[in-house]
Order: structure tokens, then C-alpha cells, then sequence
């Protein structure tokens, strides 16, 4: 799994992430990171940080999210509670929980190297080889 595996893979799972120094914070749903999930993110914790660092996820506080991003959580959460049926809390909560999902996807979506797939064949078999290359 690259990092941005691993940041998704959070994300999606429910988890919170934010940095305090060199530190990597999370908040989470019980039993929401598996044995797998947290192996993954211990072994690219650095790649993760500096992901979070960039702005790969919101902010834990909703007090910090830019006012559109509040804005656009009120909608959300106006629309699953009254179109939805939910109740106030828990439409906020997923509400919240779809935002962090989009805004880390669409981050990482911006962010994504793009690998050309006749890249191998122009390079050749053999490290160091191209197409300006003697055989």
C-alpha cells in the first residue's frame, strides 16, 4: 500500500487524523483500524504525516474547516436529516464523515502521479535503456 492508500484507507474506515509536532493523531470508531490498517500506517506513518501536513484531510475541529466547508457540512447535514429522516446528530456525523472522505479523494486524486503505461515498453527490458540507446 502507497501512503495515499493507507490515508484513504483511514479515512474511509472513519478515522480522524491530524499532526501535533512529529506526531501523528488520530481519533477513531472502535474497532475502526484493523491489525492490517495499523501495521500499513506505522510503516509509512512519515509518508502519512507529511500527506496530512500538505492538507490531505480536513481539520479535526470543525471550528478550524473553511467557512465553505462548514457551510457545505450544513447543507449535508440539513439534507440527511430532513430528505434522509435522520436525526440531527447522526446526520451530522455522516455528514462530516462523507466531507472528510470527498475532500481526502479529491486531494489525493489532484496530487496522483500519473504513470504512462507505454513508459516500460520506451525504456526497454534492461535498467538504463530508452529509445536513444545503443543495443
Amino acid at each position: 500500500m502507497t501512503a495515499a492508500d493507507v490515508l484513504l484507507a483511514l479515512v474511509d474506515a472513519g478515522v480522524v487524523l491530524w499532526v501535533e509536532g512529529d506526531r501523528l493523531r488520530y481519533r477513531a470508531p472502535i474497532g475502526a483500524i484493523s491489525t492490517g490498517l495499523r501495521a500499513a500506517a506505522a510503516e509509512r506513518r512519515k509518508a502519512v504525516i507529511a500527506l496530512v501536513k500538505a492538507g490531505a484531510v480536513l481539520p479535526a475541529s470543525l471550528a478550524d474547516w473553511p467557512q465553505v466547508a462548514r457551510a457545505d457540512l450544513d447543507e449535508r447535514t440539513f439534507a440527511l436529516e430532513y430528505d434522509g429522516g435522520l436525526e440531527f446528530g447522526v446526520a451530522e456525523d455522516v455528514a462530516e464523515r462523507l466531507m472528510r472522505i470527498e475532500h481526502a479523494r479529491a486531494f489525493v486524486a489532484r496530487n496522483a502521479l500519473v504513470v504512462q503505461p507505454q513508459a516500460a515498453a520506451v525504456a526497454g527490458e534492461r535498467p538504463g535503456g530508452g529509445p536513444n540507446r545503443r543495443p
